[in-house]
């Protein structure tokens, strides 16, 4: 029994450092293509670019080449973009799950106070 626990937590060990690296990894350079392509271009098209460097650029895809795509950002400056550059291309703001988990979570500190305010008010 003892065993098969230890055999199974180092499976999820090496499975987890796997996915750890694969994530570090990022996307292929075609896919960060497909992504771009999709998105489109125009103001519209804003979007949050990770880079392989580490820093990250914020705006719209003013342009989509064959290697390089154009991101117009604040102050008017126009940054041109490798393909096998970008880590990651992400839609501008919170995802919809981080939308929900903040809904939900006000929605329980509300439904949280008002239980409370009617335990109170029953008195001792």
């Amino acid at each position: 029994m003892k065993l098969r626990i230890s055999l199974l937590v180092l499976a999820v060990l090496v499975n987890s450092q796997f996915m750890l690296a694969q994530a570090k990894e990022g996307k292929s350079p075609e896919r960060v293509k497909a992504e771009v392509l999709k998105r489109g271009t125009g103001e519209k098209a804003k979007v949050k670019v990770k880079l392989r460097n580490g820093s990250e650029v914020r705006g719209y895809i003013s342009k989509a080449d064959q290697d390089t795509f154009d991101i117009h950002g604040k102050n008017n400056a126009n940054v041109t973009l490798a393909y096998a550059d970008v880590l990651s291309v992400r839609k501008a703001g919170m995802s919809r799950g981080a939308k929900i988990g903040i809904a939900a979570g006000g929605a329980a500190l509300v439904i949280a106070g008002l239980a409370a305010r009617a335990i109170a008010s029953l008195g001792p």
